[in-house]
């Protein structure tokens, strides 16, 4: 049975008893800038910490009882509620990431603010989480599947070399550069593609790609799990030597009372997706209300908007 801390173990067994070494997404994100990607097979992990830190603190411990580093992307209110957590699976040698939402935060601010209102946010968080002692080097969108934003906008604007000169901030943009701008290696809901990967895993919608609406990645196939064996089986097989793997501590647990209550929340979300979802994603901007944010900040700004940012609907 999937889910349990006592799977995770086996989960993680099950990946090196195959013969597969296990990575956190940011050091296959710097060995690539680095050009020294393994040649072995491996599996990259990356874990989503959304709502209960408390289950990322026993799946780090788990992993780094059996000498393995993942990446964690953490949101902002845990840097400011939980910070001795956080330093906690720092100190046991995995990787720290930000898990931002700006564009989900601000999205009912008008149209010609969201994207810069976001950036300027998502910058402040990142300079704050610095401050702390953190120096994040990969980050990773959150996606909240009820909304048709993509919190990814940020970072595409970010990216627009003149884009920090048009806002109006107090934060010096030399420090942005130094801080932000230079020190991310990558994101990792962005930068990673079918070139990277054979196989994405994601855990969500507990590992049923059909409820998945935003936990995608670029050109790259998508597999969705019933249970460890198929996990064997599919490592057996050699068909994908590199495999991403995307699992939220929020959604293991190690009794059965917060099992069956994670269970039934997870079934009754996954029947709002089927009724509330009305677009596939596609690794794009997703809705019409992100093209549309997307689009009126780049025409405030006198630039073209990025027509490959396209709707997934």
């Amino acid at each position: 049975m999937l889910f349990t801390y006592d799977s995770y173990r086996q989960l993680v067994e099950t990946i090196t008893r195959n013969g597969y070494a296990i990575f956190g997404i940011e050091e296959i994100l710097a060995r690539r800038a680095d050009e020294t990607l393994p040649e072995s097979d491996y599996v990259a992990i990356r874990h989503d910490i959304d709502y209960f830190p408390d289950r990322a603190k026993a799946i780090a411990e788990i992993e780094a009882e059996r000498r393995i580093a993942t990446t964690y992307y953490i949101r902002r209110r845990f840097f400011d509620s939980n910070i001795d957590l956080v330093r906690m699976i720092a100190g046991l040698g995995h990787q720290v990431g930000y898990h931002y939402e700006e564009v989900d935060t601000h999205q009912k601010a008008p149209n010609l603010q969201v994207g810069r209102d976001a950036v300027g946010f998502f910058i402040g968080s990142l300079l704050d989480i610095d401050r702390l002692g953190f120096r994040i080097r990969s980050i990773c969108a959150h996606g909240n599947p009820m909304t048709d934003v993509d919190n990814r906008q940020v970072v595409h604007l970010l990216r627009d070399p003149s884009f920090l000169e048009h806002l109006a901030f107090t934060y010096d943009r030399e420090e942005i550069r130094t801080k932000i701008i230079d020190r991310l290696i990558g994101d990792a809901s962005i930068d990673i593609t079918g070139k990277d990967f054979d196989l994405y895993i994601p855990d969500t919608g507990r590992f049923n790609p059909r409820f998945n609406m935003k936990d995608r990645i670029d050109d790259c196939a998508i597999a969705g799990l019933s249970g460890l064996d198929d996990l064997d089986r599919l490592l057996k097989s050699g068909t994908y030597r590199h495999i991403y793997m995307n699992m939220h501590p929020d959604r293991w647990s190690g009794d059965m009372v917060t099992w069956m209550f994670d269970w039934s929340f997870d079934t009754i979300k996954n029947i709002g997706k089927l009724i509330l979802g009305k677009s596939a994603y596609k690794g794009k901007l997703v809705g019409a209300k992100a093209t549309k944010h997307h689009r009126n900040v780049m025409e405030s700004l006198g630039e073209k908007p990025d027509e490959g940012q396209d709707s997934g609907s």
